[in-house]
């Protein structure tokens, strides 16, 4: 599919920085409240967002400037469809496109939206082989539309698509302590199991290790682009398959995950965060990312939960500079 391009300058600044995009999707509520997500994010020249969510019976949801007219909501749920059947590899049939349409507008008093636009961009969603839901980010007005404007709506776009295998999935939403985007925990769990276990560490003495790693571009110059989706969720994965069922494996923002490694002197977490470094070099996918890691624990003076992630990311910075290229560990 090509699109219009009126000119091919620089124009206005990112709306909203690429780290900001995950965290922001991520705190959508449900499937419409994501689409108007990502509409605030993207050019105005983007007015359209919606998504074909498959489970049982399809369903469509869209968010834009202005109503639907039904014929219209009925034409745009037929034609994500038939996408959906292109991405399935055209074995894929639905009957009907959609059973139901839930709707929000930027305007309710608008003129309705009757004709179906020309210009979009689709990404599809799986789980495993399975296909959930298609996103699509659409333009009403081809007017101003750029190339550099289209790539804001896609780097939306992917993160959207992302977060529908979240906001669908049951076992997720069911579990408001897991991170949306990687299936890692929250933050704020990340930030409260600190605390109680500091609190228990004052009582009885123990040890305690924190892993704070992040993934950057190998090159310089791509440093300022953020990690995608697929990328945050493969690295939890590792995580977990080198760290102990115990470790508390949490996703920080949108370049930085950590770990809690209770019963662990600084030294053993040190062992531990080498071993996971040198995984993470080896993996496939993270081919062309570095990996900065570094580890803090009891035992150097802790006052509080924020003292110890800072002195984490003291090492990890340490790491940064150490090499561009290769996950160094500092602690």
């Amino acid at each position: 599919m090509s699109y219009p391009v009126e000119n091919l300058r620089a124009e206005e600044p990112l709306r909203c920085p690429a780290d900001e995009i995950v965290e922001r999707l991520a705190s959508a509520t449900d499937v419409l409240d994501l689409l108007r997500k990502a509409d605030h994010l993207t050019p105005p020249q983007i007015d359209m967002w919606g998504a074909l969510v498959m489970g049982d019976v399809p369903e469509l949801f869209v968010h834009c400037a202005r109503p639907l007219s039904p014929p219209l909501a009925r034409a745009l749920a037929e034609s994500m469809s038939c996408e959906a059947d292109v991405a399935f590899g055209g074995s894929l049939r639905i009957e009907t496109a959609a059973s139901a349409v839930r709707m929000s507008c930027t305007d309710v008093t608008a003129e309705l939206l009757g004709d179906l636009p020309e210009i979009w961009r689709d990404q599809a969603t799986y789980r495993g082989e399975d296909l959930i839901a298609i996103a699509r980010a659409t333009s009403t007005c081809p007017r101003g539309l750029t190339l550099d404007r289209w790539r804001i709506a896609e780097n939306v776009l992917e993160v959207a698509a992302w977060m529908l295998g979240s906001l669908t999935d049951p076992e997720t939403q069911a579990s408001p302590t897991r991170d949306p985007i990687t299936g890692a925990y929250s933050r704020a769990f990340f930030e409260e199991v600190l605390r109680c276990e500091l609190a228990r560490q004052q009582r009885q003495a123990s040890e305690l290790s924190v892993v704070l790693l992040q993934l950057r571009r190998s090159q310089r110059m791509l440093e300022d682009e953020a990690p995608p989706p697929a990328l945050l969720a493969e690295t939890v994965r590792l995580m977990r398959q080198h760290m102990r069922e115990a470790d508390v494996v949490a996703r920080l923002d949108a370049r930085r995950m950590t770990a809690i490694l209770p019963a662990t002197s600084p030294r053993n977490g040190l062992i531990a965060a080498s071993r996971l470094g040198e995984a993470l070099q080896d993996a496939e996918a993270l081919e062309g990312w570095s990996i900065d890691i570094g580890v803090s624990g009891i035992g150097m003076d802790t006052l509080c939960p924020d003292e110890l992630v800072e002195q984490a990311a003291h090492a990890m910075n340490a790491a940064r500079k150490g090499s561009s290229r290769h996950p160094f560990v500092y602690v």
